[in-house]
């Protein structure tokens, strides 16, 4: 993920750091860091129908198939100091048979510096039986449609 922007990223949420991040070494604490890739990791996943619906009160798309975080990471690069605007952003790098990697990366807003930057592993999962299952088609075309082009398995 060498010279990348927000705009590399087809789902981005803009945030404000809060005081009650920073930790006693006058940073945001590195644990907010997988918070943030959460932030838009869920949305990203709801776009392409890997949840259901939002405010459905159900998480999982039809059937019981959602998705379950298997493996995250970061890198950090610099750290984020208050007061700052951020963003969260994500993006597919590879779909598999029942699984998926995005990458996530969080920026200045204003000043699109790379923060911290790293990767989630997502697997389908039926939560009715507790098994993988694959990605279904449907969300396959979706994550190729957000992304402007096609995955090989």
């Amino acid at each position: 993920m060498a010279d990348i922007s927000p705009k590399d990223f087809p789902v981005s949420v803009p945030f404000t750091l809060h005081w009650s991040e920073m930790d006693a070494f006058g940073h945001a604490n590195n644990a907010r860091t997988f918070t943030w890739f959460e932030s838009a990791r869920i949305p990203y996943l709801s776009r392409v129908g890997l949840t259901g619906p939002s405010g459905s009160g159900d998480a999982r798309a039809p059937g019981g198939i959602g998705p379950i975080l298997k493996t995250t990471q970061a890198e950090y690069l610099r750290p984020v100091v208050f007061p700052a605007r951020l963003v969260a952003c994500a993006r597919t790098s590879r779909i598999g048979n029942s699984s998926m990697t995005l990458e996530h990366a969080v920026f200045g807003e204003e000043d699109g510096v790379l923060y911290t930057k790293g990767t989630a592993v997502i697997v389908a999962l039926n939560y009715v039986t507790h098994e993988t299952v694959p990605i279904p088609a449907h969300v396959r075309a979706a994550i190729e449609a957000l992304e402007g082009r096609t995955f090989g398995t």
